[in-house]
């Protein structure tokens, strides 16, 4: 039986509404956008921010697309303000020459299900020079080559990146420090950062079942080269984490066979350790964007792993910027799955962005996605749901300021 098509709540009207005056605000300061950033203090403090107003339409009346598994609920057949739309603040403030701090908060549909605000940065920056920087405090989670700016949606060409990539196994931030060393090698560049701290974070492995991530232990780090118009990255990462299921799958599990749930579903999952390998290209000259990012992630000590992986391509002609993206996910488990939380699917997305004005940019998308195993990545699944067709129009406007 189809369900009911969504409509907004009161807190994604109220989304809406906030975006919306934001967005008149920016458009009538039309030209002048570009310095729109509030500066204080003789330029030592400075207030900027970044939103997304996006509208989904799905076909799929059978599951519900979510943006990535911290979201409890998905976009329903029909129209949608709630996947994408977010607002983000941003201060900074220069204490010296070489210190400064960043404060970040932003409200998007996440975890707690609701547009609630978050601290997604809080950090004290040294930089004595180009070739040294420390950072300490709340940081974003740099594990692949967008993941510091994913929620920044005019920085890149698309309405969202790519779920299939994006959407599973993401920390938001983590509370820690990182250092960056960086030299000039002739005409190219070379960088590694080297990161450590702790995280929090819950997932919805589906509508019954939840883990709550206590990481503990997050280290890592990546090296990147920059030559002409590429660049390109290699990173590792472990997450040690101590995990916590809820919900009526794991109340079921406990009561059937009377075993600690936490522990049988640690087992069965693996998420208490979590190695992600991540390489990353781009190319950027002229007209035309490439980008191709491939992440295994390996779980249960190396009995699971989950490739996951984009390429897409963009040319920009004067205002209008056409995109193609193709994108993939999936779950290698030679076990069973009595979960139901393995995944397999590929995406083959088209866009144009349309850049409206300095900082504001409106975008349309078409996704089509093929379903094999929906695992982590839709809620609301009817039945035994797989092996099906679903296809998502997406409207996006973009603004920084």
């Amino acid at each position: 039986m189809p369900k009911d098509i969504h409509k907004p709540s009161s807190i994604e009207t109220l989304m809406m509404k906030i975006l919306f005056i934001a967005l008149t605000t920016l458009l009538l300061m039309g030209s002048a956008s570009a310095q729109a950033q509030i500066r204080l203090l003789n330029d030592r403090v400075t207030l900027s921010g970044f939103g997304t107003l996006g509208l989904i339409h799905s076909d799929q009346d059978k599951a519900d697309f979510v943006r990535d598994v911290g979201q409890p609920k998905g976009a329903e057949q029909g129209w949608s303000a709630r996947t994408d739309t977010r607002l983000g603040l941003q201060a900074n403030v220069r204490l010296t020459d070489e210190l400064d701090t960043v404060v970040q908060g932003m409200s998007q549909y996440h975890s707690s299900g609701d547009f609630s605000p978050e601290l997604m940065l809080a950090f004290v920056r040294y930089a004595p020079g180009p070739s040294f920087q420390l950072r300490v405090g709340r940081l974003g989670w740099d594990v692949d080559l967008l993941s510091e700016s994913r929620y920044i949606g005019y920085a890149s060409p698309w309405v969202r990146p790519p779920v299939d990539h994006f959407g599973v196994l993401q920390l938001t931030w983590i509370d820690g420090a990182d250092a960056t060393f960086t030299r000039a090698l002739g005409d190219d560049l070379v960088w590694a950062r080297f990161f450590a701290g702790s995280s929090d974070s819950r997932f919805f492995m589906t509508d019954s079942l939840e883990a709550e991530f206590d990481a503990h232990q997050v280290l890592g780090g990546h090296l990147n080269f920059e030559t002409g118009s590429w660049r390109f990255r290699a990173g590792y990462t472990r997450v040690r984490s101590d995990v916590s299921f809820s919900g009526d799958d794991a109340d079921l599990i406990g009561q059937l066979y009377s075993v600690d749930a936490n522990r049988y579903l640690n087992y069965l999952t693996g998420f208490d350790e979590l190695q992600i390998y991540s390489l990353g290209a781009s190319w950027s000259a002229g007209p035309l964007q490439l980008q191709a990012t491939w992440n295994r992630d390996i779980l249960a000590e190396g009995d699971t792993w989950l490739d996951t992986g984009f390429v897409s391509a963009a040319w920009r002609v004067e205002k209008w910027t056409p995109y193609v993206m193709v994108s993939g996910v999936r779950t290698h488990d030679s076990r069973e799955d009595p979960l139901g939380s393995n995944v397999s699917q590929h995406t083959e997305s088209l866009g144009l962005r349309y850049d409206v004005m300095t900082n504001v940019a409106l975008k349309a998308q078409l996704d089509h996605i093929h379903t094999r195993v929906p695992g982590l990545l839709w809620r609301g699944t009817q039945g035994e749901w797989k092996n099906d067709q679903s296809n998502l129009v997406s409207l996006g406007l973009d603004f920084i300021f």
